[in-house]
C-alpha cells in the first residue's frame, strides 16, 4: 500500500506537536517550581544570618548590663533593632531566651527565634505558613568585670 505525501506531512507534525506539548509540561511543571524554589535560598540564608546576627547582639549585650533585667531588656531592644535593620518586620521575633548567670566568667546564652515565611512570590506576597528558626549565641562574661554595686 502507498502512503500518499500528505499522509506523510500529518504524521511527521505530530511528532513535533507532542515534543512542543512535552516541553512546556516540563517547563511549567518541573523547571519553573525548581527554579522558584532555588530563587528562595537567598530569603532563607539571610534569615538565618539575621538570626545569628541577632544572638550575638543580643548575648553582648547582656554581658555589658548590671543586672538580668537590664541585660534581657537591652537583649530584646537590639534583637528587634537588628531584624529591622535587615529588613524583616519586627513581628518576625517570637522569643528572646536567656539562660546563665551574670557573674564574672560566667557564659550567657542567647537563643533568638524567628517565625519566617517559607516561600515569598513577587506581586503575590508571603505564600504557605512560617518556618521557626532558632539561633543561639555565647558569651562569656569578663573575668574582672565591675558591676553597678562597685564603689572604687
Amino acid at each position: 500500500m502507498m502512503r500518499s505525501r500528505f499522509q506523510t506531512i500529518l504524521h511527521d507534525q505530530s511528532g513535533a506537536t507532542y515534543a512542543a506539548v512535552e516541553m512546556v509540561l516540563v517547563l511549567g511543571l518541573i523547571l519553573l517550581p525548581m527554579l522558584a524554589g532555588i530563587a528562595q535560598l537567598p530569603r532563607w540564608v539571610d534569615a538565618k544570618s539575621t538570626a545569628d546576627l541577632a544572638a550575638q547582639e543580643a548575648a553582648r549585650q547582656v554581658v555589658l548590663a548590671d543586672t538580668m533585667d537590664e541585660g534581657f531588656a537591652a537583649a530584646v531592644s537590639v534583637a528587634e533593632a537588628v531584624v529591622n535593620n535587615r529588613g524583616l518586620d519586627v513581628g518576625a521575633l517570637t522569643a528572646v531566651t536567656i539562660t546563665g548567670e551574670l557573674q564574672r566568667g560566667a557564659t550567657i546564652r542567647v537563643t533568638v527565634t524567628l517565625q519566617v515565611p517559607p516561600v515569598v512570590l513577587p506581586g503575590v506576597g508571603p505564600v504557605g505558613g512560617t518556618i521557626s528558626l532558632s539561633r543561639s549565641a555565647a558569651e562569656r562574661v569578663d573575668d574582672y568585670r565591675q558591676f553597678g554595686d562597685y564603689d572604687g
